[in-house]
């Protein structure tokens, strides 16, 4: 599968991902951040960590990237860090941010401590852990105020500060950025970006806006077309999806009309078929998760009575079908709700 095809399959999740997973857009997105650190790191040198550290239950609200990448005039070999991009696609602001930093830091640090052992046996002699610089990217509509730390979701934090793991992290929190700030210090993604945060803007005001970014972008020097046409590619898939049929034709003729090459535009031509096939796939799947959520309350209510609206809500708000799958066959063998083990909501 081409990266265009991957970005165009399940494209909340994946656009934006993919676009991070190119050293320039990294590079735009830390500037954002205004970390001094940052300016350290040789993104042009970074490379992908396969696989997540997200679990099960928050895939269908955020995905993320992970980095490795050496320091400025440094081996790529010796002294390097780590960076973790958790990217929020849910408005609503996520009280456990703090818990899930933690835990997805210490994950990647228990990874490392494997890996020492799978090569160094059990000598412990010269072992460090590879730093990690976490940062979430909030790109929902609606602003989150802070991520927070732990102590603040411990009872008496403040008492306790020094007895908890404290892990701050860069915060990008698109919707509370100026779109003056995003042009300016934000590169070819800020003005993207900028576009991402004008999705409910009106139609002539959506529209003015993409043919400023659909120039900018198209002003980037040769060395990078592709991730030019990288860029163009998200806009194509972010403008079918975000906006209405009656001005949607038109948008993305002119993104098609700004391909770098006529290879690219049928590209782009060809991912708005691919785009109308997923959607169409999405809503046979959704109809699959939302009759499997019916199903399990309706059985739950049968055969246990009434069901804790805590316990109802977090079945309601399970979007993962395997998570819900597994609900309906411990179903077949419970006796009680709670041999049900369905854990409500924190």
């Amino acid at each position: 599968m081409s990266r265009a095809d991957a970005l165009t399959r399940n494209f909340p999740e994946n656009g934006m991902k993919l676009l991070l997973e190119l050293p320039g857009n990294v590079r735009d997105l830390l500037a954002l951040t205004g970390e001094d650190l940052v300016q350290e790191i040789d993104l042009d040198r970074m490379r992908l960590v396969s696989g997540t550290f997200i679990t099960s239950e928050y895939r269908h609200r955020a995905s993320d990237v992970v980095l490795v990448a050496p320091y400025q005039g440094a081996p790529a070999s010796r002294r390097r860090l780590m960076i973790i991009i958790l990217i929020e696609h849910q408005s609503e602001p996520d009280p456990l941010m703090p818990l899930r930093m933690v835990d997805y830091v210490t994950q990647i640090f228990r990874r490392q401590e494997r890996r020492w052992r799978a090569r160094h046996g059990r000598s412990r002699a010269g072992f460090r852990l590879t730093p990690v610089l976490p940062v979430v990217f909030h790109t929902g509509t609606r602003s989150w105020k802070q991520v927070g730390t732990l102590p603040d979701l411990v009872r008496a934090g403040e008492r306790y500060r020094r007895f908890t793991p404290v892990m701050e992290c860069l915060f990008v929190n698109l919707p509370a950025i100026p779109a003056r700030t995003l042009e300016r210090h934000g590169g070819f993604l800020g003005w993207v970006l900028h576009l991402v945060q004008a999705r409910r803007s009106r139609p002539a005001v959506f529209s003015r806006l993409l043919d400023r970014v659909v120039q900018r972008v198209k002003s980037m020097p040769e060395q990078d077309r592709e991730r030019g046409e990288q860029l163009l590619s998200f806009m194509y898939n972010f403008v079918y999806l975000e906006r209405d049929e009656a001005e949607k034709r038109r948008l993305l003729a002119r993104i098609e009309a700004a391909a770098w090459s006529e290879d690219h535009r049928r590209e782009l031509k060809r991912m708005g078929k691919t785009i109308a096939e997923a959607l169409r796939e999405e809503g046979h799947a959704e109809g699959f998760v939302e009759s499997a959520r019916s199903t399990l309350l309706r059985l739950l209510r049968k055969r246990f009575g009434a069901v804790p609206q805590a316990i109802a809500d977090r079945i309601e708000g399970t979007f993962d079908l395997e998570q819900l799958t597994t609900w309906l066959d411990r179903f077949v063998t419970a006796e009680s709700l709670e041999e049900m083990e369905i854990e409500a909501k924190g």
